[in-house]
């Protein structure tokens, strides 16, 4: 928290900015949010988070310097890193083990020179050979130990663009998180199932998260989201993008199945008021079938691959994001191998989402290594790593 012993969670979303400032009891005192209308306008940004802030200023009678931002983009993506180390005899693993995450971290900046690390997350530790997914005794020696890490990274010209609305705002960012792992982090414990797949499809982009045993296994994004649907209705419909976005968003609560060969129902109210005789709609629903079938192809490709995920019928898939609404009511026919045991779909609130931003903030360290702040490192230590990675 900052200096005033408030923790300000600001979540940098595509359509809608939140904004929720809790006290020292982790007590919210402010939640509030703005609609984006001009989604890569940066003068509208700070215009719009500027608002939020002087309107969260007058209710608190203080002044916000310090801010953790949530943020999720398609340019985010997530990168694996196994490294080994063995030792001629037995040394406390807690002497060098924070110099070895050091050295991973500087491996992966130095091959992806265009990438901001926002997030390292110790997937699994082995230790002469044993297995320890928590964290294990600081008086532990071993001759060996294997770390797997998760990096989940940022496009740093997005992350330099995000930073500088804020920069403009006179604000001092002290993390940044990606939203949906955040997220996924605060609902996870929610479910008891051990396999547990969160979708989370936002606007331009849609990213899956899966856990096993609560802890991240496999992370997927790709750049498609539910605006790629708005824009298929006004492709193939020859409609005009806003009147495609209300006919998507009017699906939402309509309860009809989706697939090619069950006929929408074509009597309902929502559909006679936002169409007319001249469009099908049997074509309509077909567009958006195909498109969230390519949303799931896209997302789940890589799992053949995936020890840990032994088959869809173990898993129980959440669906959360605003692109994720047209699953609340309706039933989507989707090929027979997406067989999840249960399917949810999970509708949050902006004052849970800026809670999963406090509960990581204050859990950091737990699961993830922070190295958002510069004074995490201690003197000498990098010094030492740049020159080893400078030979």
């Amino acid at each position: 928290m900052n200096k005033n012993k408030y923790s300000t969670i600001i979540d940098y979303g595509s359509s809608n900015f939140r904004l929720g400032i809790f006290n020292e009891n982790l007590e919210n005192l402010y939640i509030s949010s703005k609609a984006v209308v001009e989604k890569n306008d940066y003068n509208e940004h700070f215009s719009s988070i500027n608002f939020l802030i002087k309107d969260a200023e007058k209710k608190i009678s203080n002044h916000i310097e310090n801010i953790v931002v949530l943020y999720d983009d398609k340019d985010i993506s997530s990168v694996d890193l196994s490294i080994k180390r063995d030792f001629d005899q037995k040394i406390f693993i807690d002497d060098i083990y924070s110099s070895i995450i050091l050295e991973a971290n500087q491996l992966i900046k130095n091959n992806y020179i265009n990438k901001k690390i926002i997030h390292v997350i110790i997937v699994k530790n082995i230790i002469d050979s044993k297995e320890y997914t928590k964290k294990f005794n600081e008086n532990l020696k071993a001759k060996s130990i294997i770390l797997e890490i998760k990096f989940i990274c940022l496009n740093e010209k997005k992350f330099n663009q995000v930073s500088d609305v804020f920069k403009k705002c006179n604000l001092k960012i002290i993390n940044f998180f990606c939203s949906s792992y955040v997220k996924s982090l605060s609902y996870v414990d929610s479910f008891n199932d051990k396999l547990v797949s969160l979708l989370d499809i936002g606007f331009e982009r849609s990213t899956l998260l899966i856990f096993n045993k609560k802890k991240l296994i496999h992370m997927n994004s790709i750049p498609i989201g539910g605006n790629h649907i708005t824009k298929d209705i006004s492709n193939v419909l020859k409609l005009d993008i806003n009147d495609s976005e209300m006919i998507k968003k009017a699906f939402n609560k309509s309860e009809n199945e989706f697939s090619y060969y069950q006929k929408i129902n074509e009597s309902s109210d929502f559909i006679k008021q936002i169409t007319d005789n001249s469009i099908s709609i049997d074509i309509l629903k077909k567009v958006v079938l195909a498109r969230i079938e390519e949303i799931f192809d896209l997302i789940f490709k890589d799992l053949v691959n995936l020890n840990d995920f032994n088959n869809y019928e173990n898993s129980l898939l959440v669906l959360t994001g605003n692109g994720s609404k047209l699953f609340d009511k309706n039933s989507f026919h989707l090929s027979d191998k997406y067989s999840f045991k249960e399917i949810n779909y999970y509708e949050e609130e902006d004052l849970e989402i800026c809670k999963s931003g406090l509960k990581s903030e204050i859990s950091l360290g737990k699961e993830d290594i922070k190295i958002f702040t510069k004074n995490q490192i201690k003197p000498g230590i990098f010094e030492r790593f740049f020159n080893f990675f400078s030979r």
